[in-house]
């Protein structure tokens, strides 16, 4: 099984929260791994922010950074440039905001390559399933899973 990450999801694979245990299920399942080059980028950013809002230390910050950095080498990257000429229409069909039309943009670009579009942004898994992608909400599969064992 392929999957194509979204920023969203693959953060939670570095830090816990809500959906990392799917999360890390999924990676753990999947053949192939896609992300959009801007990936890494946001990552760092998320990474940077988590940082100055005191919720992770500089050391577990760049220890995050060095395991980012090392599984991106075994993912497939989309090249960013192939995405962008479908931005625009992205944006215009789904009000998406300028990253999450490239994410969107990028996981088109494989979507013969790739089973499912993982990502926990509401509004970028409503545009990807208006563009015909199964879809997985680490959110929604980690709720199920605590619902269902409770049964």
């Amino acid at each position: 099984m392929n999957c194509y990450f979204d920023t969203s999801a693959l953060i939670k694979n570095y830090i816990e929260e809500t959906g990392s245990e799917t999360v890390s299920n999924l990676l753990n399942a999947a053949d192939a791994v896609f992300v959009s080059e801007l990936t890494l980028t946001e990552c760092f950013s998320t990474l940077r922010r988590l940082l100055l809002e005191a919720r992770i230390s500089e050391n577990a910050y760049a220890h995050v950074k060095d395991e980012i950095r090392r599984d991106f080498a075994y993912f497939t990257r989309v090249d960013i440039g192939e995405a962008l000429p479908e931005c625009e229409k992205l944006i215009d069909l789904h009000q998406l905001k300028t990253l999450d039309s490239i994410q969107l943009a990028s996981s088109l670009r494989v979507r013969t390559e790739i089973r499912y579009f993982v990502c926990c942004d509401q509004r970028l898994l409503t545009a990807a399933v208006k563009e015909q992608l199964s879809t997985i909400d680490p959110y929604a599969e980690e709720a199920k899973q605590h619902y269902t064992s409770l049964e």
